[in-house]
């Protein structure tokens, strides 16, 4: 027997989400609801927020948690584990949604790592306002930079605790070690 996915409307999805206990992504029709995270995956969060917090301090980019719904589209609504946004804030209903970041960042499992590096690597190349997408696998140390280029995503991939990566939409940097400091996770 087949089972009948039922398409919703911009509309019904965020009524659903104001009433929804749990959060769920919006990608043309489809709802996908979001899991709980780790211990190792709140960690890295909690290490990347901690670490980026003082170097944006003075700048006019401000870090946003994955409570923060990102509009990428009219049909397309995602909730990254951390998102940034320099300048002015843009938002849409009723400041539930920002809809010009600059950065993002998805914190991959098992589960989620289809969608997250295939998937959303399209969604997030296609919101003009991302130049910069960073993939954090939270099982060993590694991470996947990807920044905007005139002819479409430039990957760069780190697995040395010693590596740096240039934030450049954020103009700051970050070390591997300071992401994963505290869990014993091999590269």
């Amino acid at each position: 027997m087949a089972i009948e996915i039922q398409e919703l409307t911009v509309e019904q999805y965020l009524a659903l989400e104001a009433e929804s206990e749990i959060k769920h992504e919006y990608i043309d029709g489809e709802i996908f609801p979001m899991p709980g995270g780790t211990l190792d995956h709140d960690t890295i969060i909690m290490n990347l927020t901690l670490t980026l917090g003082p170097q944006l301090m003075g700048s006019d980019c401000r870090l946003h948690t994955s409570h923060m719904r990102v509009g990428l589209s009219p049909t397309r609504y995602v909730y990254p584990d951390l998102s940034a946004v320099c300048g002015e804030a843009e938002t849409g209903d009723g400041a539930t949604t920002l809809l010009n970041p600059v950065f993002v960042v998805e914190v991959i499992s098992p589960t989620s790592i289809e969608r997250d590096r295939e998937r959303k690597v399209e969604l997030y190349g296609a919101a003009p306002s991302i130049r910069g997408y960073l993939i954090l696998d939270q099982n060993r140390v590694f991470a996947e930079w990807y920044t905007r280029s005139e002819s479409g995503w430039r990957l760069r991939q780190f697995t040395d605790p010693a590596d740096e990566i240039e934030l450049t939409p954020l103009g700051c940097a970050l070390k591997l070690a300071e992401i994963y400091r505290g869990l014993s996770l091999q590269a």
